[in-house]
């Protein structure tokens, strides 16, 4: 140990171990003063195994499959950020140009309407208006 920094991790570290150790101890000194010490503990795992064993296997496997791919899911989301805030910045930048054609277009008495109309949604294309002879015979 040559610097405050070597110094004061080596403290932080024996402070961790020594806090770890102390809360541990508590836990087992408190079980101890219970009149039938740990027997929570062993209905609480028999409990467990017998649902394990009720269950399957299979239901172990795939949550300890999820926690294993959570790290590389949230390292997966970490190297996405910077894709949709280009994406956000890139469309952000189309709709400041699409404003800026509008704009030297109005100049001259002309528009291009360009937007986005959430509450027009024509997934099967826009209704044509009927003739009247179609609507006579949906009537009769």
């Amino acid at each position: 140990m040559f610097t405050l920094v070597d110094f004061i991790t080596h403290v932080k570290g024996i402070e961790y171990i020594l806090s770890i150790t102390f809360i541990a101890g508590f836990l087992i000194f408190w079980e101890v003063l219970k009149p039938r010490p740990f027997l929570t503990i062993m209905n609480t795992g028999r409990e467990d195994v017998a649902h394990i064993q009720k269950t399957g296997y299979g239901a172990v496997l795939k949550t300890a499959g999820k926690i294993a791919a959570a790290p590389f899911i949230g390292l997966a989301y970490l190297v996405m950020l910077p894709v949709g805030f280009a994406f956000v910045l890139s469309s952000e930048l189309f709709n400041l140009a699409l404003k800026g054609v509008n704009g030297a277009l109005g100049i001259f008495g002309r528009t291009m309407p360009f937007e986005w109309r959430p509450l027009e949604a024509y997934f099967a294309g826009r209704k044509g208006k009927k003739n009247s002879d179609e609507v006579k015979q949906t009537v009769e």
